[in-house]
């Protein structure tokens, strides 16, 4: 009952940004047995999001709703956008694997920047770079574009004593 309350407050959230997002040009990615409905847009769009973010993802069930700035992405490199699109991704992970326990990451992330520093968002940031080191900055496994296929890294093997710069 209480994750049917939760995922309807996250609809109704995601609604309030909604119709554009829900709209929005984008992919669907499954990987890991986990979804994600990818949406580019503007980051004012992002609703309940900040919209000084690139990026950010709202959990629905064993998935995730992914909102990418449009103009960041497209115009972004090829690292940034591997890290932006792996990082929101890692998000959803964290959530459909992990039931949100970052694999008790602590404050270990800050080694990446202050923003880094809660356990979300470290993790989500060492599930970027780990995706990189695996799959480079191929992006076709999270459905973007055209590459070889890669095994995406288990965020069971992603924690506080994995981490490199």
């Amino acid at each position: 009952m209480r994750s049917t309350f939760i995922a309807l407050a996250l609809c109704s959230l995601l609604a309030s940004c909604a119709p554009r997002v829900l709209t929005a040009s984008g992919w669907d990615i499954t990987a890991l047995n986990t979804r994600a409905s990818v949406k580019l847009v503007n980051a004012t769009e992002f609703g309940f999001c900040k919209d000084r973010l690139v990026g950010c993802s709202i959990p629905m069930g064993q998935g995730c709703v992914i909102m990418l700035d449009r103009t960041y992405f497209l115009n972004g490199t090829d690292r940034q956008r591997a890290l932006l699109l792996a990082h929101e991704f890692g998000h959803c992970l964290d959530g459909s694997k992990l039931l949100y326990s970052h694999n008790r990451f602590g404050d270990a992330g800050k080694m990446y920047g202050q923003y880094y520093a809660s356990a979300s968002e470290g993790f989500a940031e060492a599930y970027a770079r780990t995706y990189i080191e695996k799959c480079g900055l191929n992006l076709a496994p999270l459905g973007w574009g055209q590459g070889e296929t890669c095994e995406l890294p288990d965020p069971r093997g992603v924690t506080a004593d994995t981490l490199r710069p």
